[in-house]
Formats: structure tokens, sequence, C-alpha cells
């Protein structure tokens, strides 16, 4: 299958998942905001809208419950099945559950995998 050889992710280490689309420890604001397709649908950021994202199982599924136009709100979205269960995996840090995506963007990067941060004066 053209996913599962695409789109694997080998854990090598152990991984401190600091996800951007919550808020960090000690604070109400999440650090990146929800955003909303072209497709008039939620997602919790924008690296959902990927096509490699859209090619996971989990996420399609939470795409079928986040077209915008088919609900009173966003709280409604929030509320589903498939963006709880998102939510307490990322919150719970059940890695086994978490997709591949949020584990690529929102580990916290060390030694040869940090990012460079150049200042520019």
């Amino acid at each position: 299958m053209r996913f599962k050889k695409r789109y694997s992710y080998k854990i090598t280490g152990p991984i401190i998942l600091e996800p951007r689309c919550m808020p960090a420890k000690g604070s109400i604001e999440r650090r990146m905001q929800a955003a909303i397709t072209n497709r008039g649908e939620l997602i919790p950021c924008c690296w959902f809208d990927q096509t490699r994202a859209r090619e996971d199982p989990v996420i399609r599924q939470m795409y079928k419950v986040s077209k915008i136009s088919e609900h009173n709100s966003i709280e409604d979205i929030l509320k589903t099945k498939e963006w709880q269960e998102f939510a307490k995996n990322l919150a719970e840090k059940n890695l086994n559950k978490v997709r591949p995506i949020c584990i690529s963007h929102c580990k916290r990067r060390t030694g040869e995998d940090r990012q460079k941060v150049h200042k520019v004066t």
C-alpha cells in the first residue's frame, strides 16, 4: 500500500512532544491557531493540509466531520468523537496514536535535529 510506504515515521529515540495546537504547560495560549482549508474544513494546524497528512486514515476521519458548512458552530466540530480522540491522544502524549505529522512538526528537536536560528541585525 502506497500510504504505509510513503508515510511511515520511525521513532529512533526518546521523543518529547510539544503540540503547538495545544496550550503550553502553565499557559492558556496556544502557540499555533487552528486553520481552515480552502475546502471549508477546520483543521488543528496548517500542516494537516498536506497531501501526505490527508492520506492518513485517522486524519481522513477528522476531515469527514470537519466541514464547517455542515455544523452550526466550530465548537460542534471540536466536540465530535474524532476531534476529542485526537486532542486526548495529544494531551496524554500517546505516541502510538499521535499522528506522524504531529510527531514530525511538534517534537522537541535536539542535537543535529535542532533547527538553526539566525539573528539578523
